[in-house]
């Protein structure tokens, strides 16, 4: 079926792996539980699916596009493609962003989408004194940034074959400044943003690993380890990372922006002269997988992602990335819910969830939960 055909690729995948459906997990080493023994298995079962959901990430081979046009007596500020890292990036884009629309000093700004970078490029803009109104069809939570997995590492959003090495040495500070404005949301509760043990678990040991993105010290306790490793695995890179919850934190954020005087109208944009027509002057784009239709950005397509929440277990405090003979499997844990996944099907444009592929995720992590046991 073309709608299990899973990308594989370069540049893309959680943790720099492969991605694919969800089938049986062999694994080469002891399944003892060793130094995770205190590690409370995941209930994986169909019985506690709470709902599945389907996104599409806005995904631009040669990266994000942040830039700033001229168009008629125009200023558009371009904020979108941010793939699978959209959350991740949001701060260090949406300065910059925000910098870009501030230079004309108009006192009118309209942003385009209310995702996670139409939001934050507002608060940031409204709170250095800019009138700033959103225009979007949906608002949070009906926007695709609701449905993200939002595990703070940036990946999923350029084809590494083919990124431009500036490209690359811009981001590397976009996503230090992102970091540094999300520590700050640390255990405040309303923005559901807390640390969490993270495994990336691969199934033969690595001669050598490059860099993490933005620097291996935005990656506290960061080891890597070739025995007793979570599930059995010979491989194991771990970090302490960081677990944003979408459905805490976007709320908070647009709050956070209509408390600082952002507005917010309900629009619906079919091109980019009704963009255009807008009163104001400087136009933040922020539209996201929408922008190939308004902008006409062909280089850009959607990469189709399943998730499927389980009830919730307050005692799990850790999260995985595992490859399965196809691909990956991950699990990220959040206050309401447990949120499994993984699937990435490139130019695919229906949102409505897979019953036989939820079925199959859930079955691929019971499957790992019963090596916490065994």
């Amino acid at each position: 079926m073309n709608r299990r055909k899973l990308l594989i690729g370069a540049g893309y995948g959680l943790g720099m792996l492969g991605l694919s459906s969800c089938s049986s997990i062999p694994i080469t080493n002891s399944n003892k539980r060793g130094r995770y023994h205190h590690y409370t298995p995941l209930k994986s079962s169909m019985q506690r699916v709470i709902h599945s959901v389907v996104g599409l990430r806005p995904f631009r081979p040669d990266g994000y596009r942040l830039e700033s046009q001229k168009i008629a007596n125009k200023t558009l500020v371009h904020n979108y493609g941010h793939g699978g890292g959209g959350i991740t990036l949001s701060w260090g884009t949406s300065i910059i962003a925000a910098q870009l629309a501030s230079k004309p000093l108009a006192k009118d700004i309209a942003i385009i989408g209310s995702g996670v970078m139409g939001l934050t490029t507002a608060l940031i803009l409204s709170r250095e004194g800019f009138n700033v109104t959103i225009y979007a069809e949906d608002f949070p939570p009906n926007t695709t940034s609701n449905i993200a997995a939002a595990l703070w590492l940036p990946s999923s959003y350029f084809d590494r074959s083919i990124v431009k090495p500036e490209f690359l040495e811009k981001d590397r500070q976009i996503i230090r400044g992102s970091f540094s404005r999300f520590l700050s949301f640390v255990n405040v509760p309303r923005y559901g943003v807390y640390w969490n043990n993270y495994h990336l678990l691969l199934p033969k040991v690595r001669d050598s690993i490059r860099a993490l993105p933005g620097g291996n010290d935005l990656y506290p306790n960061l080891a890597t380890s070739t025995k007793d490793n979570l599930f059995g695995y010979p491989y194991q890179s771990y970090m302490k990372a960081l677990i944003i919850d979408p459905m805490l934190y976007l709320p908070a954020i647009l709050q956070d922006a209509q408390m600082a005087g952002v507005k917010l109208k309900q629009t619906k944009f079919d091109n980019q002269d009704q963009v255009l027509a807008l009163t104001e002057n400087v136009i933040v784009n922020c539209s996201g997988l929408g922008a190939s239709k308004l902008f006409g950005d062909e280089s850009m397509y959607p990469i189709q992602g399943q998730l499927t929440h389980l009830l919730p277990q307050p005692k799990i405090n850790y999260s995985y990335v595992v490859p399965t003979p196809e691909g990956y499997l991950y699990m990220f844990p959040r206050k309401g819910s447990i949120v499994i996944g993984g699937t990435a099907v490139k130019r695919a444009y229906s949102t409505q969830p897979d019953q036989q592929l939820t079925e199959s995720m859930v079955r691929g992590h019971a499957d790992l939960a019963r090596k916490l046991t065994s």
